[in-house]
Parts: C-alpha cells; structure tokens; sequence
C-alpha cells in the first residue's frame, strides 16, 4: 500500500505527494498585508531555496485561508401585500469600503469603487450574488523559473456592477479580507 498526500487540480487529475518523490522546502502561518505592494500588486513573497530560478513546473503550493472577512451592506425591504407581511433581504457592495479588481497577466490589483446605494437609483446599488476566500500563488508575466513565490489571498465578492452593465470580481484584502493563511511550498521532482 502506498501512502502519501492526493493533490487534485480542477479538472479532476490528481498526484500523490509522497516523500520520495517530494520535498517540502517552506510551510507556516502568514498574516497578510493590510495594503498593496508599491507596484500595485499583492502578496506575500516567499524565498526559495538557492540562487538558482526553480522550473515551476517543479513546484508546488497549497494555500489555506485560517482567518477571514467579508464587507458587505445588507438591506431588508418590507411588504405589506393585503394582511400578510413579508419581507426580502439583499446584498451589495458597500461604498464605505475597499474592494480591489485584480489583472491576472500582470498580477497589479485596481481600486474600484462601488455605487452609494442611493434610493430610486438603481446605477447606485452593487448586488453580491457570492462571497468567497480565495488563495493561491501569483506567476505574473508567467515566467519559467522562479527563485520565489508570491502567497496570494483575499476575500472574493462576484457581484453585478450596476453602473457597467457588467458582472465582476472583486476582492478585499489583509484585515479586510483573507487576514491570515496557512501554506506549504513543495518541490517535484527533487
């Protein structure tokens, strides 16, 4: 019997991580930061071992997210439909706070603002149909070797941006969002 961790990708393939094929190089706790890098990316970078650029195909990385926020504005509506009283619930974006849209390419994250939510203006109100953590390792301009990796995490909100006319993905990030995971980086191959 052979024992190991199995690792899927989304599309079902799958690898067992076993120690002889395996070696784990860097693993812990970080706490996000609260703001942008000074090249408007985001992330955590983490330094891999030796001078040398590693293959990224030999490389691995799992990220989980420990801590987490969401900021959202939730409204009620009442009805009054002969005797009965009923009422509905929404959720959008909230204008008091920072979400970000982020360029995968390149990895450099945008501020965008959402709609105040005025009465009897609908361009105003930013409907969340999700909310979500999501966690990962950044690659911009998707290079071959790599001599670190960039821990990435923040909350996701899929929403409608009324004003666009156009459904998106933005994120809140550090204390706001994903505040703190837990990674482990892998070498394949090794």
């Amino acid at each position: 019997m052979v024992y190991g961790a199995k690792i899927y990708d989304a599309s079902g393939n799958s690898s067992l991580l076993m120690p002889n094929i395996s070696k784990i190089i860097a693993g812990g706790a970080l706490i996000m930061p609260n703001s942008l890098n000074g090249d408007n990316t985001y992330g955590t970078d983490i330094d891999l071992p030796g001078d040398a650029g590693i293959p990224v195909g030999d490389i691995g990385v799992m990220v989980y997210p420990v801590t987490f926020h969401y900021q959202i504005d939730v409204d009620w509506w009442f009805f009054n439909p002969g005797t009965k009283i009923s009422f509905m619930t929404g959720i959008y974006a909230d204008d008091a706070e920072t979400y970000y849209t982020k360029n995968n390419s390149t990895g450099v994250m945008t501020s965008w603002n959402a709609g105040n939510m005025t009465d009897t203006q609908q361009n105003t109100w930013d409907p969340v149909c999700s909310i979500f953590p999501l966690t990962g390792w950044d690659l911009p301009g998707n290079p071959e070797t790599v001599t670190e990796v960039r821990i990435w995490a923040a909350t996701a909100y899929l929403l409608w941006d009324t004003s666009a006319s156009d459904g998106l993905a933005v994120y809140s990030i550090g204390n706001k969002g994903v505040e703190t995971v837990n990674y482990m980086i892998f070498l394949k191959n090794n």
